[in-house]
């Protein structure tokens, strides 16, 4: 598994997401000593550096390059790519050793998206900061994350063929509301998935389990980067999962959605063709 070590670094967000989920988490940033001494603490060859917005901090520019002198193969910034509408500081980010980027975007349309994130124009911004990101002539590898909410499920399949005509690296369908169903989203998520395929793009889902997933856990991100997020997400077996063939594998479903909705959708897998593959990918 590919594994990062994940480090907040800003509490500030030019967006006000109805659904951020760490606003409540966090109530101050890290100064910049403190940034550094967890680099230095190198548990993982990798790192993350997430908000908040960390374009925001006028030392990103400092942390990525501490990153990088302390042997970090790859660094990844999670941002909404408003910042990188400004061509300029997007080169500087560049030259300073960050290659890796995930985009938050909400929706295909800047009314969907703006609504979202209570910030008018903030559509525009992330469009053009990630048409700036694809275009530039660099080793890169860019992501697109879709959070998906009761506001957007329907705007999914809209939503990946607007990421795809960027020529884009991967698509996450991160499921984040939890007054919305599996069965309500999960329609929309297949066919995200088949547009997908079909352009040859990588997509992978966040927060559906196995037996959801059934015939296509080869697009669980769980998968490959393992349970354990920067989101705050606690997960339980149920009734259900006693009989499933993953049960050893699979952390069960999300709390919040089993006290809202019950196990009604859920139901054990008994046979798959993954199954030995994906249990390879855990040992």
């Amino acid at each position: 598994m590919l594994r990062y070590k994940e480090i907040f670094i800003s509490d500030q967000c030019n967006n006000n997401c109805l659904y951020c989920p760490f606003r409540q988490k966090y109530s101050s940033q890290p100064d910049l000593n403190t940034i550094i001494a967890s680099l230095k603490q190198k548990n993982e060859d990798n790192v993350a550096f997430y908000g908040g917005e960390p374009t925001l901090r006028k030392d990103l520019l400092e942390i990525i390059l501490a990153a990088k002198k302390n042997g970090y193969r790859r660094i990844k910034l999670l941002t909404n790519g408003r910042a990188f509408s400004d061509i300029q500081f997007l080169k500087q980010i560049v030259s300073s050793g960050c290659y890796l980027f995930e985009i938050k975007l909400w929706g295909s349309n800047p009314s969907l998206h703006d609504y979202i994130t209570q910030m008018t124009g903030s559509f525009r911004e992330t469009i053009h900061g990630l048409e700036n990101l694809v275009g530039r002539p660099h080793e890169k590898f860019v992501s697109v994350r879709i959070p998906v909410c009761k506001e957007n499920y329907a705007d999914l399949e809209n939503t990946v063929v607007t990421v795809l005509n960027f020529g884009i690296n991967r698509v996450i369908l991160s499921f984040h509301d939890y007054k919305l169903t599996f069965s309500q989203v999960l329609p929309h998520i297949k066919n995200a998935i088949n547009i997908s395929i079909f352009n040859r793009i990588w997509i992978l889902t966040e927060g559906l389990p196995f037996c959801i997933m059934h015939g296509l856990e080869n697009h669980m991100a769980e998968i490959y980067y393992g349970w354990d997020t920067i989101y705050d997400r606690t997960f339980k077996h149920h009734a259900y999962c006693v009989d499933c063939i993953y049960r050893e594998l699979c952390h069960g479903a999300e709390v919040r959605y089993l006290e809202q909705f019950g196990e009604k959708e859920f139901s054990p897998v008994i046979v798959n063709k993954y199954f030995q593959a994906i249990k390879t990918l855990y040992e």
